[in-house]
């Protein structure tokens, strides 16, 4: 009985190990949802904008904060060492991301004045809450990333993370 316990505690990390194609397709997942969030904020009028359509972006904003939430255990639980041309590959998918991500983040500043003039209040406290809750997981996903890249990537994948932290700064700043 002790050794099948035995047996059963040494296969349980390769139980929950996960591939690079795993973190691909789930930065494929995520990049949908992040292009969902960043047409519905683009499209959100400066004026006249409808509760329907901030509720929209709000739930959208759910959606990419699942989708982060989602992609975190694949890369915590990566198979290690991670490969400099599997880095790369993953690096460069982030900053595919990174274009939607700047866009979504600018765009919401942007947006700031036309939720406040809606006439429900509270809208620019929720995408306040949003905007922390995806930075909340963003960062934790982040980390998870950083922890696997091996040293040839890592002053890339670092300089990319910045700047990502910066224009969810930025953002968040404007709705404090």
């Amino acid at each position: 009985m002790q050794f099948k316990s035995l047996v059963f505690a040494s296969l349980l990390p390769y139980a929950y190990a996960s591939t690079i194609p795993d973190i691909l397709n789930d930065l494929a997942a995520l990049k949908t949802t992040l292009v969902t969030l960043d047409n519905d904020i683009n499209s959100f009028p400066d004026s006249g904008g409808s509760l329907a359509a901030a509720l929209a972006i709000n739930d959208d904003a759910t959606a990419v904060r699942d989708a982060i939430d989602a992609t975190t255990p694949d890369a915590v639980n990566v198979d290690l060492p991670v490969s400099v041309d599997d880095a790369n590959t993953v690096l460069a998918a982030i900053q595919d991301l990174q274009t939607n991500i700047d866009s979504s983040l600018t765009g919401i500043v942007e947006k700031k004045p036309a939720f406040d003039a809606l006439p429900v209040g509270g809208i620019s406290a929720l995408v306040a809450q949003d905007l922390s809750d995806i930075n909340t997981s963003n960062l934790a996903l982040e980390d998870a990333l950083i922890a696997a890249t091996p040293p040839e990537v890592l002053d890339a994948a670092e300089e990319t993370r910045g700047e990502i932290d910066s224009a969810f700064a930025t953002a968040i700043a404007a709705y404090s």
